[in-house]
């Protein structure tokens, strides 16, 4: 039961960086901050999820989708975001 929890926070975890469409206003002062606060979501969903398959062994379906999808967010995020800025 506890392994079924910890693996739909990871598949729930998938869900929190579509309210970024609700919330960001590119016009906003603290547009930026709210970006970095979901890259930062992002990564630590990512890690959840990978520490979950890796380390605890949880290989249910739910874990799996948690840590393709957050792993698709990363790639995103540093593709698109950080490996930009740093050429």
């Amino acid at each position: 039961m506890k392994n079924k929890i910890l693996s739909i926070i990871s598949l729930i975890t998938i869900f929190v960086p579509f309210t970024m469409l609700f919330v960001w206003k590119p016009t906003s002062p603290n547009a930026t901050t709210i970006a970095i606060g979901y890259c930062v979501f992002i990564a630590i969903s990512f890690f959840y999820a990978l520490f979950l398959f890796t380390k605890i062994h949880i290989r249910d379906i739910y874990a799996k989708i948690g840590l393709i999808v957050n792993a698709l967010y990363l790639i995103g995020v540093l593709a698109l975001v950080v490996f930009p800025r740093l050429f």
